[in-house]
């Protein structure tokens, strides 16, 4: 069993940019009080470009300051950090510095062996357009990277992009933000897929469809059980889908096959899916972890909110009932924390949301609440409308920490059957909703019938007699079961709860009352609170030391 991330004997030796790798002295927590203000004082300053220093298109290198571009018209760069393709067909293009690509009509990147098809380095990658890019290349097909303050970030505004991961022998990374966030938003239409390497004698160690994170590049975790050193990252790991359209899928692998993977290093992590999004997610079979949506956070907190969108999310493992038996670590939609003084939350608002899992379709856990005293507790809300339909009379449950267990290590929530009870092993309780549906409102009821017009004059009908009585168990005279739609919100209780732990309960528990119209705002406004308060905390306990 592992008992910390670093002692995963699978993390050693991988070539992918490894998401399970642990900073927990006290120095980096100091350090991201600091660092809290930092990106307070950065959201308050506007944006400034910084102009690519050279671009490269198909091995050629174009250096700033003269425009270039092809006698075609496919491809044109204006010196600095505007770049337009209409009609490309070719080579990879790179860039050192902010780079913005306009796509005009269909154009196709594809990489050689070992490059991305479009890479950034020390920049931010844009790409806009009412065009089409097709873009194919081994792993890592768009990646932009940053130093953990700046840069790294992929936005993708009202085009549309055919993501093409062929794997390498290693990985198969579909979209991936080294210390950057990723955006999708302005109606763009995003399809992204993750395979196995032809001819592989197995599948590659690790497929994502997206992957963000605040680690900055060339950090990898060290062997023998030695922490890395210390430092700071406030920016990297957020996915926002803000009114877009995004498929993955992803392929089988003997570790891990995720959708959509995110881990803040030192920081807050938002995962959002919001104003219309409609997000498709099929997550490969993995032999260790397949997952749909993992949002993950060390020394901050993991928030994902998903509000008046559709969301869709399966995995690879057969989740058919009944499944007795411990069952691996596959989940639809996870969220995890791994800090004492973060809360790691997941609200659905106004939304469909389709989760399975083979250990659990909807799962929200904090791995540092099971060694007693205060502790930031999980939070899992559906409110606004949307309801659980899918397990019938479905609800909100504690699930206790197993401390020898990695995924279950700590207290957490998930979505179950009816009851009460605290589920003491999610891996092996047929109380856990493998399969979940939350249907919002009347989206789910058929639009009715159109009537001829005049419409014809009724036909008289008899009295209508009363509906028979409900039956035991919760069915009809005609035998078809009655669902009840079960809306809930639900913060796990804290064992002992300091005062500052209790306040910082009541202040995150505000949000479900400010109302739907303010919900992204508060969802970002408490993102900021909670780094203060963690200061707070970590100051505390080193004066009591």
């Amino acid at each position: 069993m592992r008992k910390q991330i670093h002692d995963n004997p699978i993390d050693h030796g991988r070539a992918c940019a490894l998401s399970h790798g642990t900073w927990r002295r006290v120095g980096a927590k100091l350090a991201c009080a600091g660092a809290s203000v930092l990106m307070a004082g950065q959201l308050l300053l506007p944006s400034v470009a910084l102009a690519a220093d050279w671009v490269s298109v198909g091995g050629t290198q174009y250096d700033a300051g003269t425009a270039a571009g092809d006698e075609a018209g496919t491809w044109s760069w204006d010196g600095a950090d505007d770049m337009k393709l209409n009609g490309y067909d070719g080579g990879s293009i790179g860039a050192k510095g902010n780079l913005t690509i306009g796509v005009t009509g269909i154009n196709t990147v594809t990489a050689d062996a070992g490059q991305s098809a479009i890479e950034v380095k020390d920049g931010n990658l844009a790409i806009t357009g009412e065009g089409t890019l097709n873009a194919t290349a081994q792993d890592n097909v768009l990646t932009a990277s940053g130093d953990g303050v700046t840069n790294g970030d992929i936005t993708i505004s009202g085009s549309s992009v055919n993501v093409i991961s062929t794997g390498s022998f290693y990985c198969s990374n579909g979209i991936r933000a080294k210390s950057g966030n990723v955006k999708i938003d302005k109606g763009a239409d995003v399809k992204i897929e993750a395979k196995k390497a032809d001819g592989l004698h197995r599948p590659p160690q690790s497929a994502y469809g997206i992957f963000a994170d605040g680690k900055p590049g060339g950090r990898v975790a060290r062997e023998s059980g030695q922490e890395e050193p210390d430092y700071v990252s406030v920016h990297g790991g957020d996915v926002t889908i803000d009114g877009a359209k995004v498929a993955i899928k992803t392929a089988d692998g003997p570790y891990y096959s995720a959708g959509i993977h995110t881990l803040g290093i030192n920081k807050n992590t938002l995962l959002q899916i919001v104003n219309g999004a409609d997000v498709e997610i099929l997550a490969g079979d993995a032999v260790l972890s397949s997952r749909g949506i993992d949002a993950q956070a060390e020394g901050g907190s993991t928030w994902m909110l998903v509000q008046k969108s559709n969301l869709t999310v399966r995995t690879g493992g057969n989740v058919s009932e009944p499944n007795p038996g411990p069952r691996r670590e596959d989940y639809g939609i996870i969220a995890a924390g791994y800090d004492d003084l973060e809360r790691p939350q997941i609200r659905i608002f106004k939304s469909n949301v389709e989760a399975s899992g083979l250990t659990a379709g909807i799962y929200v856990v904090n791995r540092k609440t099971t060694g007693g005293g205060p502790s930031m507790n999980p939070a899992l809300d559906i409110m606004y409308g949307s309801v659980i339909t899918t397990p019938a009379g479905g609800t909100v449950r504690e699930t206790a920490g197993n401390g020898l267990d990695y995924d279950t290590a700590g207290n957490g929530l998930v979505i179950g059957t009816a009851g009460s009870s605290t589920i003491q092993d999610i891996k092996t309780s047929n109380e856990v909703a493998r399969n979940v549906v939350i249907s919002y409102g009347d989206a789910g009821e058929p639009e009715p019938t159109p009537q001829p017009d005049p419409a014809p004059e009724p036909t008289p009908q008899p009295e209508s007699t009363p509906a028979p009585a409900p039956q035991p168990g919760g069915g009809s005279e005609t035998g078809t079961p009655s669902v009840t739609p079960t809306q809930v919100s639900f913060t796990a209780a804290a064992s002992k709860p300091a005062a500052k732990a209790v306040a910082a309960q009541k202040s995150v528990g505000t949000l479900a009352a400010t109302g739907d119209n303010a919900a992204t705002a508060a969802a970002a406004l408490g993102i900021a609170g909670a780094s203060v308060i963690g200061a707070g905390f970590v100051a505390s306990k080193r004066r009591n030391r």
